[in-house]
């Protein structure tokens, strides 16, 4: 099924796993309180056209009670403009930083255009109160063939993962060998990462990162406390990660002050976005041949 058939089908709740999703629109109680986010063909992939070609792919949560629950939008460029929208600011300061090199604009270098964002619960429901954490389990699951179809249909050269439920996700369709209580505690070394080759019979490789959400209370808090424990090992991989690139010196200096959770927490996330952005920057459609990260 082509990209465009997929979207449009799990936007109404009529692929064969919406029936048994509680958010999806045809079964919610709360019909009129589902979100529900398609990647941005204004900054990213132009996933409309037939043979498009997308070298990375971000996967993050569900749209429920997000910028995209308004809008219907998945962009961190358009998010980041949101005052409230700290997930998406924090994840355009880091591709910035390490991959298009320019803490001034996310396009530089033309990286973006091959991206593609999208969410392992592509419905969310900010109304679901205390119900909000069972429901978010069911309709993981039953969204775990929706999200396989997406990588089927783009074969992306790079996947990111972004947090338990998008590593849940790509574990549970057999993209990745290792759950996410695994692979976790190799975190302060960097992103997980795993070379993936004829997956469901594809001979296109991809390479998937797993790494944490960019979320104001992942970053302030589970992110802030690893740093405090893992702190010289981080700043040692952040160094022997990094040569002398200009955005990544504004990044550090921009998140330079210790004593906020937030500056420590995003520094965690550079050490991983440097291993990602290597990776996207190696294998995009428009590689750069100056001031290049270092990939080894």
């Amino acid at each position: 099924m082509d990209i465009v058939s997929v979207l449009n089908k799990a936007q109404l709740g009529e692929l064969p796993s919406c029936k048994t999703c509680p958010w999806s629109p045809k079964t919610s109680k709360n019909a009129e309180t589902i979100a529900f986010g398609k990647s941005c063909t204004e900054h990213g992939v132009n996933w409309e056209e037939s043979n498009c070609r997308v070298n990375s792919m971000l996967i993050v949560q569900d749209p429920g009670d997000t910028t995209p629950q308004k809008t219907g939008g998945l962009c961190a460029v358009h998010n980041a403009e949101s005052r409230t929208d700290n997930t998406a600011k924090q994840g355009i300061d880091l591709w910035k930083a390490t991959v298009s090199l320019d803490m001034n604009s996310a396009e530089t270098g033309g990286y973006m255009k091959s991206h593609y964002w999208t969410n392992a619960i592509m419905h969310g429901d900010s109304k679901s109160s205390g119900l909000r954490d069972k429901c978010k389990i069911n309709a993981r699951e039953s969204c775990t063939e929706v999200l396989a179809a997406q990588i089927m249909a783009l074969m992306p050269k790079v996947i990111i993962a972004s947090g338990e439920l998008a590593v849940s996700s790509l574990y549970d369709i057999g993209l990745i060998k290792r759950s996410w209580k695994e692979l976790r505690s190799e975190f302060s070394k960097g992103a997980y990462k795993e070379k993936v080759s004829k997956w469901r019979g594809k001979e296109t490789d991809i390479t998937v990162f797993c790494t944490y959400h960019t979320s104001a209370r992942v970053v302030n808090q589970t992110l802030s406390d690893r740093y405090m424990k893992e702190e010289l090992e981080i700043e040692k991989c952040i160094e022997q990660k990094a040569s002398k690139v200009d955005s990544i010196d504004a990044f550090l200096r921009k998140y330079s002050d210790m004593k906020n959770a937030r500056n420590r927490g995003m520094r965690y996330l550079l050490n991983h976005w440097l291993d990602i952005g290597a990776e996207i920057r190696a294998h995009s459609l428009e590689k750069q041949p100056n001031n290049r990260l270092n990939s080894d």
